[in-house]
């Protein structure tokens, strides 16, 4: 994994993760780099089933690819984002730096060897916190941190509420406007949710871990669009596509 990356993300976080399966999950994503077969195999499936028709999945970009990114680029890019989750049996691809994507008025999408495979139970919850999140259900909301193991039944109704409005907090005002993208203000709300679970000594599920990379890419790139981006509309397009509404 990139030593830089992985700076980005708050280390308090890696106090609460266990050694061993931490150490399990980074050898998994190191071997996925260079097991050209697997890769091979996911990049067919998933060009095979794409469900977008203003993103193509490709191997390779022009030798000549620099390009500022358009808002219209950012949101298709929040699209991929957001779809790996909802597709079934695939790897996601974690990396989604600038050097994954290339755009022409169609964005164009070279899907990085980084990848990882999440348990079927982490994505459920992922996309349960996403759908309850962007269709203010709360039910579904709290469905998802459940699910996820941040909601446990030995909390207090009053634990159960901050873990809540911590997780709301972190996802900011994408519900309801265009947002601009900010590694700063990520790293922010990431330390404050660890911050907490230091504090009750809440462990964290290690795919977390993966997930945080995943969106730390995510930002990289999208903080460079110089303007708003509509998440929520991102987000129900894919849910609409994958049947998920």
């Amino acid at each position: 994994m990139d030593k830089e990356i992985l700076k980005l993300l708050p280390q308090k976080a890696f106090k609460l993760l266990s050694i061993k399966e931490t150490f399990n999950i980074g050898t998994a994503v190191t071997k996925s780099i260079f097991d050209k077969h697997s890769y091979e195999a996911n990049f067919q499936k998933r060009a095979e089933y794409w469900k977008f028709d203003d993103i193509e999945i490709v191997k390779e970009f022009p030798k000549s690819k620099a390009v500022l990114f358009t808002k219209e680029d950012g949101e298709k890019i929040l699209k991929i984002y957001f779809s790996q989750f909802f597709e079934k049996n695939l790897v996601v691809h974690i990396d989604l730096r600038k050097n994954s994507f290339y755009s022409t008025g169609t964005l164009y999408w070279n899907p990085s060897k980084i990848n990882y495979s999440f348990s079927q139970s982490f994505l459920d919850g992922v996309c349960s916190l996403y759908k309850g999140f962007y269709s203010n259900d709360h039910e579904k909301f709290e469905e998802g941190l459940i699910q996820l193991g941040m909601i446990k039944d030995s909390m207090s109704e009053a634990q159960k509420i901050t873990m809540k409005e911590l997780f709301y907090e972190h996802f900011g005002e994408g519900r309801t406007a265009a947002i601009k993208f900010s590694v700063e203000k990520l790293q922010k709300s990431f330390n404050a949710i660890f911050t907490h679970f230091l504090k009750e000594d809440i462990p964290l599920n290690p795919e977390f871990a993966v997930l945080g990379v995943c969106l730390v890419t995510l930002y990289l790139t999208l903080q460079d669009i110089p303007c708003e981006l509509n998440v929520s509309n991102a987000f129900s397009e894919v849910a609409h596509k994958y049947q998920q509404v």
